[in-house]
């Protein structure tokens, strides 16, 4: 053995390992153990710097970690260094703990082989976004029945009984509100990786994935990421490393499958809601039903191999970004085509395709409809914005969270505005994560109007564009899905408006 295979030898023997590397994938980390790995990597001089995006609804940190050789400290910094950044999110379900352990291996890794990714990346990275869920262990019959180990593991929920892969719109909860001022706004990942475990059908892959699913998302990452990025890292993953994977996907009846369908596109949902942002997401289900270790096994491979496939692409990437904020900035100021948006979906596919799917005990190769997307069945035209009466701060606030420019005229003044009547209005029997969710049809008519003084105007002309109509169109799962207007209902009409154009009122920006 010559002397620098000695010297890596030695080096790999006293890094740190991972809780379910030291217990031979018998257990899992908890949160105190996620932080002292963290520092072990600093003391082992990993290219890493280690700080939190906030704290969780029982006090505890959620670990943020930014990967970078030579260090950056800002989004700005990067764009400097030209450098893409990929945000990478694990555990966000406490009990879907593979990913947790994934990144924390992945994150050695940048001691040594992987360094080179920090040339072209900058990789920020929460491998424990539920610590309260995480912390929660109890026996993995209850709090994953069909989950094949490890035996102690966290709940699904947060420390205020959330599901957070439902929060994106709302961001009630301490770690949503967290993830989308130090990350999403700070930062503007360019990719989001958001990693997780699957439930129900047993079929022959070890992960299945997803790239956003909201038809209303800017169609160029979004298309990039389905059509190009995901059916490469499938062919990577079974020729490199003889990993079955495949798209995301459950049948309906197992004992006769017919279709393959895909998961709900509402932007409730992490990758979604990115998806609408106009960035480009994927959503990693390790299968559930394989053991502790394969699962660590394919998460990891498969994050690698995307970071990767993007360091490759990054100038592509980078353009296609841009010219996602142009066209989306184009299309609300009027000067492209207003498109014609969902607020109501059905589910579509790419054709019949062998499907790997277990039937009485055994994998078959099974053909059958993949439906990987979904279609509008209703739409509505983007206006130019919304008017949000002066009462409804608490949603301006809300808006600004999400890093959407919102202004508050300080005068009045009179337009012709779109009005939602004739509402019908129908909330749900029971409560979903402590709402009644509420379902809101109507007609549109213009109508004049004075608009007062304190009114709120949410452009659509900025890159956040889509999402604006995503959580402001009344008739889609947005806001008022929700309940955020609920105060104000009652009268035939709904209290937000749709703008034909920008108001002519004196206005200022919301801080």
């Amino acid at each position: 053995m010559n002397a620098l295979i000695l010297v890596a030898v030695v080096a790999a023997q006293t890094l740190p390992k991972t809780t379910a590397e030291r217990t031979n994938y018998t257990t899992t980390s908890t949160t105190a153990e996620v932080g002292a790995f963290l520092d072990s990597l600093q003391l082992a001089a990993a290219p890493i710097a280690v700080s939190e995006i906030g704290t969780t609804a029982l006090g505890k940190p959620i670990y943020f970690v930014i990967a970078s050789d030579p260090p950056v400290t800002s989004r700005g910094e990067a764009d400097v260094a030209g450098k893409l950044v990929v945000y990478i999110q694990a555990n966000i379900h406490g009990g879907e703990v593979e990913g947790k352990e994934a990144v924390l291996a992945i994150l050695r890794d940048l001691i040594g082989e992987r360094r080179d990714l920090l040339r072209t990346l900058v990789l920020l990275v929460v491998p424990n976004y539920n610590a309260d869920g995480n912390d929660a262990f109890g026996p993995q019959a209850q709090h994953r029945s069909s989950q094949n180990g490890p035996e102690l593991i966290g709940r699904r929920t947060n420390g205020l009984n959330l599901d957070l892969n439902r929060d994106y719109f709302k961001a009630e909860a301490p770690e949503t509100r967290a993830a989308l001022a130090r990350v999403f706004t700070a930062w503007d990942p360019a990719l989001f990786v958001d990693i997780h475990t699957t439930d129900g059908t047993r079929h022959g892959y070890q992960l299945t994935y997803a790239p956003p699913l909201d038809p209303n998302s800017p169609a160029g990452p979004a298309t990039f990421v389905r059509d190009q990025m995901l059916p490469a890292l499938r062919r990577t993953l079974q020729e490199k490393y003889r990993r079955p994977i495949f798209d995301y996907g459950n049948v309906e009846r197992e004992g006769e499958p017919k279709t393959w369908d895909t998961y709900d596109p509402t932007g409730w949902f992490g990758a979604n809601y990115v998806g609408l942002r106009g960035r480009m997401a994927i959503l990693s289900e390790a299968y559930s039903h394989a053991d502790f270790r394969t699962r660590v096994g394919v998460t990891h491979d498969f994050v690698v191999e995307i970071l990767n496939y993007v360091a490759l692409r990054a100038d592509e990437i980078r353009r296609l970004l841009r010219e996602a904020d142009r066209q989306t900035v184009l299309e609300g100021a009027g000067q492209a085509p207003r498109p014609e948006l969902a607020v109501a979906y059905r589910l579509a596919g790419r054709g019949t395709e062998p499907v790997l799917l277990e039937v009485s005990g055994e994998i078959r190769t099974l053909n059958m409809a993949v439906n990987d997307r979904f279609i509008p069945s209703k739409t509505r035209t983007l206006p130019a914005g919304y008017f949000i009466p002066a009462a409804e701060a608490g949603v301006a606030a809300l808006l600004r969270r999400h890093g959407i420019q919102v202004q508050r005229l300080t005068a009045a003044g009179s337009d012709t505005v779109e009005v939602l009547t004739g509402t019908q209005l129908t909330w749900a029997a029971r409560p979903f994560q402590g709402h009644k969710l509420l379902e809101v049809t109507g007609t549109y008519a213009r109508a004049a109007r004075t608009v007062p003084a304190g009114t709120h105007f949410v452009t659509t002309a900025q890159p956040l564009g889509r999402l604006v109509f995503a959580l402001l169109e009344p008739e889609g799962p947005g806001l008022a899905r929700w309940n955020a207007f609920d105060r104000l209902l009652g009268g035939n009409e709904f209290p937000v408006w749709r703008a034909i154009r920008p108001p002519r009122s004196p206005s200022r920006f919301l801080p």
